[in-house]
């Protein structure tokens, strides 16, 4: 085996051309780093109609891609280049010429099956047609995870992928992309496989079950979310397929960009800063506060950004936020935009307490960055959390992450104990119990603790300030984990389930 390993990596987002979550941080970032690291990196993902000024210029090429035995489909692969990595975007008029990536606003496309098959297949054919054998194919969420069946099913005799392992890697397996079994037969799976412990799920098809099945290896993005996946209150439903894969499953703490994210150098904020010593990070609450006609008081300032989900916890932070706003005398600016209900509750508190909180509904990449640099601590009460980039993010910034003790952010923040016995490791605050009252108690730590200790406060926000995070080394250990499964017969991974 050579040490230059050759990885394609299949996602169906990519920051800097479309982004919805995490996804497309890791798919752009890890693929950067490995290719820094000197191994042959290709990525696919389907050429959207909403990023066609970036594709629409680049070289075509026609393939023939047979789903299965019913469905055979013309795509064209355009191949160029985006944040100097190489990219393969497969062209499918029907399946990509809309404004939606998942959905239309109002729900999933009902062909998402279809579409998200063109671009797990399409991946293995463009291979194939191009003469280029990966070592690895490296997945992503049930978007990508028919790669790993049909790497094993429909290549499983074809000498050109006998080498080929595949990883699955797990953003968020609470999204599943379950579907009608009458996908079976125009997705090319035979009915063989529509059993409980492959691709059936309550007389329906669960697209990642089934990758989870077919995989070589599966990765979580955080050891904490690997822990939490093989139980049945943290595995989504699918604990128990977890647990039978358990011996090939491991957690990689995803990393951060700190070429993005880094107060000495972020163009985006009112002061750049090395530490909480200078005086730049005072100056960028100051700024905050100004922006937000806040008064400009030495009151804790509260910030979070993040999507409006009960998965993010805001039906326990409002309630928690509710009383602690009546009692003390605090602010919060808050980003965020989802769900209607949650953001109706929130624009209700703004109007309840004017002079001390501020709802701003939407997304603001520059807005973002200014909350974490002027902010004192920073919201993320998540009921679970597979990772999470913000609390790394604050970290950065001196700004205090509050968590709940679960996934990423456990393996992210070390929560300060009221005795002050972590004094010299403590980088945030944290609780467990999902409620807002455990919430409530946190915050009033918090508040409390930067309103008498001004000293230990500030050694936090050093002990915060020091973390790192690098994507190096999280790239390493994912090149680690593909030796180890290149090492591995394919006879004892994925044939023998089934």
């Amino acid at each position: 085996m050579t040490d230059r390993l050759k990885i394609l990596v299949v996602a169906s987002e990519v920051e800097g051309l479309v982004k919805t979550g995490g996804l497309a941080d890791v798919a752009r970032a890890l693929p950067a780093c490995l290719q820094a690291m000197g191994h042959d990196v290709r990525i696919v993902m389907p050429a959207y109609q909403r990023i066609r000024e970036h594709w629409r210029d680049w070289p075509a090429q026609p393939m023939q891609l047979p789903l299965s035995l019913f469905e055979n489909h013309r795509v064209q692969a355009r191949t160029g280049t985006h944040a100097g990595l190489p990219m393969i975007l497969l062209e499918h008029a029907p399946s990509f010429e809309r404004p939606g990536v998942y959905d239309d606003g109002y729900g999933a496309f009902d062909d998402n099956p279809r579409r998200f098959a063109i671009l797990s297949k399409g991946a293995l054919a463009w291979c194939k047609a191009n003469d280029w054998q990966p070592d690895i194919l490296h997945l992503n969420d049930w978007q990508s995870a028919l790669a790993a069946f049909y790497l094993a099913e429909h290549y499983k005799d074809d000498a050109f992928f006998a080498h080929t392992r595949s990883l699955l890697s797990l953003h968020n397996a609470a999204y599943q992309g379950h579907a009608d079994a009458r996908w079976l037969q125009p997705l090319g799976i035979h009915e063989v496989f529509f059993r409980s412990e492959i691709f059936e799920d309550y007389g329906r098809i669960n697209l990642l079950k089934g990758g989870i099945h077919f995989a070589d290896g599966l990765n979580a993005v955080s050891p904490g979310y690997a822990e939490e996946l093989v139980t049945d209150m943290g595995g989504h439903g699918l604990g128990a397929y977890f647990r039978a894969r358990k011996n090939n499953l491991i957690g990689i703490l995803n990393g951060c960009d700190y070429g993005q994210w880094s107060p000495e150098t972020d163009p985006d904020i009112a002061a750049q800063f090395h530490s909480i010593d200078d005086t730049g990070k005072a100056q960028c609450k100051i700024a905050l506060q100004r922006e937000f006609k806040l008064a400009e008081k030495p009151v804790p300032l509260l910030v979070s950004i993040s999507r409006l989900t009960d998965q993010k916890g805001f039906h326990l932070l409002i309630p928690a936020l509710e009383n602690i706003l009546k009692n003390e005398d605090i602010q919060v600016v808050l980003l965020g935009s989802g769900d209607a209900q949650l953001a109706a509750q929130l624009h209700s508190l703004e109007q309840r307490f004017p002079l001390k909180l501020r709802f701003v509904e939407g997304y603001d990449m520059a807005l973002a960055h200014r909350l974490e640099a002027g902010g004192d601590a920073f919201l993320m009460p998540s009921l679970f959390e597979p990772c999470g980039l913000n609390q790394i993010y604050s970290l950065r910034y001196g700004t205090l992450p509050l968590v709940r003790h679960v996934g990423g952010l456990k393996n992210t923040v070390v929560a300060y104990n009221n005795d002050g016995s972590n004094l010299n490791t403590a980088t945030g605050f944290s609780f467990l119990d999902p409620n807002a009252n455990a919430l409530q108690q946190a915050l009033e730590q918090l508040i409390q603790l930067y309103q008498t200790d001004p000293a230990t406060w500030q050694q936090l926000q050093r002990n915060a300030m020091a973390q790192r995070f690098e994507w190096r080394d999280s790239a390493q250990q994912y090149v680690d984990f593909y030796r180890q499964l290149l090492a591995t017969p394919r006879s004892t991974s994925t044939t023998s389930k089934h």
